[in-house]
């Protein structure tokens, strides 16, 4: 079996040119940071107050922290989150140009992120962190997202795009993503919420509701949370959130929630935070889609898969401890595990297409769709196939921070290293009822990797108004892996590989905080996708998948006037020498979607946002009245080989969100949502037309409308609120995949109330 061995690989005159910039603005920085600041200098900023929290961020939170950023960069505030009302954390993300988001399901179990045009599937090429802990099943072998943070946790999310993310790796193609939960208070605080809802509207039955089984699909979910500060050294949050519901197209799922955080002194100087965290999702979840004869028909049509079901737990926990030597001296640690374990049943089925080996018809346990059109109807088989993995990781992390002077030129020089370890194992069995949960052993695959990361970057500020920021990661990977048990028969099947990347990255900004220009070039690597390597239907060798490598280029501009105008513009550019891309896989056979080595692609695109303040220039304040708007073109294609000038699977033209945020001192304060995406292929072939089995063809454009509304009785506490998503109730497609056409656009109501303990004194 060949070894997963895929190293960096070179790109000739760019890359040379990239890695001789990076090298000289890093030697000089060595040369001119050896000064110590002089006593005269201004002094930096002191350590952490004790009302702050030991975390790692990837932007902060201070005023001039966007401008400090080596490339683009966005920051979701609560204040924002709180307008949005968000049910998911595909929500919050709208807000960040440049970025596509959906989230599977109505719980969101599923989560699709994609930066400048690349493919936002399991958002693989994406890192995406919670409190500076990755996400992802295993970040080097398997960067896929199964674990989906809960909106409910979050106080904001930090995004970062360009050189700034090679302080976060592995990934460091598209961007880093970092989701911040709650914050333990310095006081007692409590809160309550409880959320209720249906999915109606006109094309859901004569009631107004969405009828399936003869039950209206609702929707609840119920949050509390309590924190306390028992003295002036230690301080403590818990958070437990319940969700329930009949779900989209019947597939119900119910999600336990827990997070709980310690924040205590360690010294005088130094702090830390202990953060234990639980997850449970249950749920009906089916690979296949809707043909494109069900889609016409009904595209609101239930589950063609009922007895399809996910049970998935994730438990996690991470200590991490910020030490401040000195003024200018601070050293972060972090360590961290997690244990991501899912079992998902799948009804076995069949597609009518050519080639395929058809039971006879006595032999299905039903079958939908038309039957005399090729590649129109599934046929299910009265047995089911039950995917096992469990997965682990662990790591270690401490990153230094020193800023020292030199002249006229001051420097804060961030120096870090990181050890991880992850492994998976793969049981694949065949249940011989459509509900099975034992089945008999077809195979057995482990893999583990050891992976060693270090960076240095050192931020150069010149007088107030220039910083040049040069920097380089090392990343290195070992790999093993084996396959135990194959069919019917136990076998050794062992390989071993290695990862290596070199990654530079340069970035420049000049102005001040609040007007300033910036442009930065970076190496992105992304480690070889190490899965199973037994095709489930088949039992045969898959392609192995080698490293992405690529050139990253932006230049933008941020302007911000007062409180009354902002606006940030990028344009960027993306060469990659290889990127892994979804390709059609074999139609003949169920699962639609496989990957493959794409070879040499190119994107580049501008992407931008703009607030403008209209009761600020009115002089209508304290009243709110902000329009914002978001906007993205990217231009994603194959460069060379047989798809030569198409554009890349899942890679859309245009985005465009608009919001109008209102908020009154009365209490009453709402939002309106408009989003539109545009029309995006799905194979590399760009096919046109939707085939008849629904999973290739060019998905149309399309757009949804929110409504918020909330209103926060006075000293009491309460805010009551009300929610109405995808408020037009048109259908549209989202995705062609894993297997058939996947709906959205379902109107959703949803009620609440909300109790805070300090909102009361408001």
């Amino acid at each position: 079996m060949p070894a997963p061995v895929a190293g960096l690989q070179q790109h000739g005159h760019l890359q040379g040119t990239v890695r001789a910039a990076i090298a000289l603005g890093l030697a000089a920085s060595c040369l001119l940071s050896i000064t110590p600041a002089r006593a005269d200098d201004p002094p930096p900023a002191p350590p952490a107050p004790r009302d702050s929290v030991a975390e790692v961020r990837i932007i902060g939170d201070k005023a001039d922290a966007l401008q400090k950023v080596p490339g683009s960069g966005t920051l979701v505030t609560t204040k924002e989150i709180e307008r949005e009302q968000p049910t998911d954390v595909a929500e919050i993300l709208r807000r960040v140009p440049g970025l596509t988001a959906t989230q599977e399901d109505g719980g969101g179990l599923r989560l699709d992120v994609g930066i400048h045009g690349l493919d936002p599937g399991r958002s693989r090429r994406v890192l995406i962190l919670e409190d500076g802990v990755p996400v992802s099943v295993n970040p080097y072998a398997e960067p896929d997202i199964y674990y989906v943070p809960m909106a409910e946790r979050m106080r904001g999310v930090e995004v970062v795009k360009g050189s700034g993310n090679i302080l976060f790796g592995p990934q460091t193609i598209g961007g880093v993503i970092n989701f911040l939960t709650l914050v333990p208070p310095d006081h007692r605080h409590e809160m309550a919420e409880l959320d209720a809802g249906f999915w109606a509207g006109d094309r859901c039955g004569s009631s107004g509701l969405c009828i399936f089984g003869n039950k209206p699909m609702g929707y609840e979910s119920v949050t509390a949370s309590h924190g306390d500060a028992p003295s002036e050294h230690v301080r403590y949050v818990l958070q437990v959130v319940n969700k329930n519901s009949d779900g989209i197209q019947a597939e119900a799922f119910h999600q336990t929630d827990a997070l709980g955080k310690v924040v205590f002194d360690t010294s005088e100087r130094g702090e830390a935070t202990l953060k234990l965290g639980f997850h449970d999702d249950e749920t009906m979840s089916d690979d296949n889609g809707l043909t494109q004869e069900m889609y016409q028909q009904n595209p609101r049509q239930p589950t063609r898969a009922p007895a399809d079901h996910i049970s998935q737990q994730r438990f996690d926990m991470s200590l991490t401890q910020v030490q401040h030597f000195d003024e200018n001296t601070k050293l972060t640690t972090m360590a961290y595990a997690y244990r991501t374990q899912r079992i998902w049943n799948r009804q076995d089925y069949d597609r009518n297409t050519p080639g395929a080996q058809l039971l006879p018809l006595g032999q299905y346990d039903y079958i939908v769709g038309d039957q005399g059109l090729t590649g129109g109807a599934i046929y299910f088989r009265n047995t089911d196939t039950i995917l096992d993995r469990h997965y682990e990781v662990a790591g270690v992390e401490p990153r230094l921070e020193w800023r020292a002077a030199t002249g006229e030129i001051s420097h804060t020089l961030n120096v870090g290293a990181r050890m991880l370890y992850e492994t998976a194992h793969y049981e694949q069995r065949s249940g011989s009822t459509p509900t099975s949960n034992a089945g008999t052993l077809d195979y057995v695959f482990d893999h583990d990797a050891w992976a060693f990361a270090t960076y240095v970057e050192d931020r150069l500020q010149v007088r107030d108004w220039l910083l040049v920021t040069p920097g380089v990661r090392f990343e290195q990977a070992f790999f093993h892996s084996n396959v135990s048990r194959e069919g019917d028969a136990d076998t050794a099947q062992p390989a071993t590989g290695q990862a290596d990347g070199v990654i530079p990255g340069i970035g420049i900004v000049a102005g001040t905080p609040r007007a300033n220009v910036y442009a930065g070039m970076h190496e992105g690597w992304a480690p070889p996708r190490i899965t199973s390597p037994i095709s489930p239907k088949t039992g045969t060798d898959v392609v192995q998948l080698q490293a992405e490598s690529s050139i990253n280029y932006e230049l933008g501009t941020r302007l911000t006037y007062k409180r009354l105008v902002h606006f940030e513009g990028t344009a960027y550019l993306i060469n990659f020498n290889n990127q892994v891309v979804s390709s059609s896989g074999d139609l003949s056979t169920s699962g639609a979607t496989d990957l493959t080595n794409g070879g040499a692609t190119r994107h580049y695109g501008v992407e931008g946002a703009a607030s403008f303040g209209l009761a600020e220039a009115l002089g209508w304040r304290p009243n709110v009245i902000d329009l914002g708007a978001r906007y993205t073109f990217a231009r994603a294609y194959f460069d060379g080989g047989p798809f030569n000038g198409n554009w890349l699977p899942y890679a859309p033209a245009a985005l465009l969100v608009g919001t109008l945020d209102v908020e009154h001192p009365s209490g009453i304060a709402g939002e309106i949502a408009w989003t539109y995406v545009g029309a995006q292929f799905t194979d590399a072939q760009n096919t046109l037309a939707i085939d008849a089995t629904g999973r290739v063809g060019k998905i149309p454009s399309y757009q949804t409308l929110d409504f918020m509304l909330r209103y926060r009785l006075p000293r009491t506490g309460l805010t009551f609120k009300l929610a109405v998503k995808d408020a037009m109730n048109e259908t549209f497609i989202y995705a062609l995949r894993p297997d058939g056409i996947r709906v959205g656009g379902f109107r959703q109501i949803l009620l609440g109330v909300r109790w805070d303990w300090d909102a009361r004194k408001e």
